[in-house]
């Protein structure tokens, strides 16, 4: 695997990763796991078919394929691409915490977590801007929680934010070439 670091990478991980406060910890493991994001994600949809009906099938089926495909773009092509360490093997053991639940061996370029975040948060808010006060934030955080947890590099996490919502666009054009009007 490759070992190489942006310049801000370690500074910024060791800023997150180095806090040490029990509760912040304990939020960036529960942040981190596949289960919260995918139970966020169907809990919001769900939420959105409910109230909004047929108005909500689009951006739901817009932002759901946008995860897919970004996760799929992400683990078949580019974590094998760049083959990039993780800052919890690339550095000695003692300098980022990490925890069982959230470590993960794989490649870390770019983070999948904030590549599917995005991805949904962006596939939303191009039809229903709207979202974006509500899930923004949520992406956000579960994407630094994969910094906090030790287990990406912020670079990592950038690439995946772009990622998602790179593909969240496309997807969005789409969908505007052939989903029906009103």
């Amino acid at each position: 695997m490759n070992d190489f670091r942006l310049p801000a990478d370690e500074a910024l991980l060791r800023a997150l990763n180095g806090l040490g406060w029990d509760w912040l910890d304990s939020l960036w493991v529960a942040l981190s796991s596949r289960p919260f994001g995918i139970g966020i994600a169907v809990l919001f949809g769900g939420w959105l078919l409910a109230t909004l009906k047929r108005k909500a099938l689009r951006p739901v089926l817009q932002a759901t394929l946008a995860c897919l495909l970004a996760d799929a773009i992400g683990h078949n092509l580019l974590k094998p691409y760049f083959n990039r360490l993780r800052p919890h093997f690339a550095l000695p053991q003692e300098a980022v915490r990490h925890w069982a639940e959230a470590t993960a061996t794989g490649p870390s370029l770019p983070s999948l977590h904030a590549a599917t975040s995005f991805a949904f948060v962006v596939g939303l808010g191009l039809v229903l801007p709207w979202t974006l006060r509500i899930t923004l934030p949520v992406a956000v955080l579960i994407s630094l929680s994969r910094i906090g947890v030790g287990v990406h590099w912020p670079s990592d996490v950038l690439a995946g934010a772009a990622l998602g919502s790179i593909v969240a666009l496309l997807i969005h054009l789409l969908f505007q070439r052939g989903w029906p009007k009103g």
